[in-house]
C-alpha cells in the first residue's frame, strides 16, 4: 500500500518540478515498503534523489533571487539532515525508522508541494506579483497555491 499517491492535486504545472515530485513520491513509497536488506539500498536511493531534487530547487532561487529563499532553503536542510540522521540509524540496525520517516514525509511533503513549492512555482512564471498577490505561502485564496493542479508552471531562464 503506498503511504502518498501521487495525483494531479500535487501537480504544479511546472513539468520538471512535476516530473521530479513524481519521482520523489515514488522513492518515498519504495522507501516505505522496503524490508530487511532493502531498506538501506531504498534509504540511499532516496537520498541521493532528495539531494538533486533539493539542489535544483535551491539553485533555481539564488538564480531567480528568490526573496523567500531562507525559509525555503533552510526546509530542505532540515529535512536533509533529519533524513541522513535517520539512514544512520538504520545502518546502525534500527531498520524501523525507515518506514517512520516515510509516513512523517508522506504527510510533510504535500503540505510543502502546495505552500513553498507553489509559490516558487508561481514566481518562476509570474515574478514577484506573485507573491504580492497572496497575503501568505500556502493562503487558499492565493491563486497559486497549487490547489486543484491550476498553478503556473513556467521553467526558469536557463543560465548561460
Amino acid at each position: 500500500m503506498s503511504l502518498l499517491t501521487w495525483s494531479e492535486r500535487l501537480a504544479l504545472g511546472h513539468p520538471t518540478m512535476d516530473e521530479t515530485h513524481e519521482e520523489f513520491v515514488a522513492l518515498l513509497n519504495d522507501l516505505g515498503a522496503a524490508e530487511g536488506d532493502q531498506i538501506l539500498a531504498s534509504m540511499d536511493t532516496f537520498i541521493s534523489h532528495t539531494e538533486k531534487h533539493f539542489g535544483q530547487e535551491d539553485a533555481w532561487m539564488e538564480q531567480l533571487q528568490y526573496p523567500r529563499i531562507g525559509c525555503h532553503r533552510n526546509e530542505h536542510a532540515n529535512i536533509l539532515e533529519v533524513v541522513r540522521e535517520v539512514r544512520t540509524r538504520i545502518a546502525g540496525g534500527e531498520q524501523q525508522y525507515g518506514r517512520t520517516l516515510a509516513e512523517a514525509l508522506a504527510e510533510w511533503f504535500p503540505v510543502h508541494a502546495a505552500s513553498m513549492d507553489a509559490m516558487l512555482a508561481a514566481f518562476m512564471q509570474f515574478g514577484a506579483e506573485a507573491l504580492s498577490e497572496c497575503s501568505h505561502e500556502g493562503s487558499e485564496s492565493c491563486p497559486h497555491s497549487g490547489a486543484g493542479g491550476d498553478a503556473p508552471g513556467a521553467t526558469p531562464a536557463s543560465s548561460s
